[in-house]
């Protein structure tokens, strides 16, 4: 409620932002209504103004989601011309500038028909990204593959690790030194490196 005891207007988007904000807390599964509703500071009466319930509005974070983690940043590192500068710019973004917890609510929900596709679509389209980045670095197809899953598999790994373990590469220059070692494993052996 606004201090004038009207109800707070909110937008499509901004409950499907609060709504990933809750599933990074409480996981699918945990998504409510209510539990949105509190953090936009409104009733949850205002989720039926923009969606027909809870499985409309998880549809609606997860296609946020998507577009924001996936198309949008797929996009970003793309426009990176020199492939090694792009894996380097993808490790530290993965590693130290994103904090990837909602990926791994999502994964432990894998068992939610919404949430399977939307992490079939993002490992699909993170893998081909991966897979162009080391085609152009030199590699062959299968090699080419087979280094993408390994830097995929490390962004999901460290994900959950650090999600049990909190203390686990805690500050950014413990991150760093860790995907220095990483960056030299996924380019060893490639001519375009």
């Amino acid at each position: 409620m606004s201090v004038a005891g009207r109800p707070t207007l909110t937008t499509p988007e901004a409950w499907a932002a609060a709504a990933l904000d809750e599933i990074e807390v409480a996981g699918v599964h945990g998504l409510s209504a209510q539990s949105v509703a509190r953090r936009l500071g409104v009733s949850k009466g205002g989720l039926y103004h923009h969606f027909s319930g809870r499985r409309a509005l998880l549809r609606a974070a997860l296609a946020l989601w998507e577009a924001r983690q996936v198309t949008a940043l797929g996009e970003r590192f793309d426009a990176i011309a020199d492939p090694r500068l792009r894996l380097h710019e993808l490790l530290i973004y993965s590693g130290v500038e994103v904090q990837p917890t909602v990926i791994v609510q999502f994964m432990a929900a894998a068992d939610d028909p919404d949430v399977a596709a939307v992490l079939a679509r993002s490992s699909a389209a993170r893998l081909a990204l991966m897979r162009r980045l080391f085609t152009q670095l030199g590699a062959s197809a299968a090699v080419a593959r087979h280094r993408a899953v390994l830097a995929y598999g490390h962004y999901l790994g460290v994900a959950q690790l650090k999600r049990q373990d909190p203390g686990l590469l805690a500050t950014p220059a413990q991150m760093r030194a860790y995907l220095r070692q990483l960056e030299t494993v996924l380019l060893e052996g490639l001519s375009g490196s």
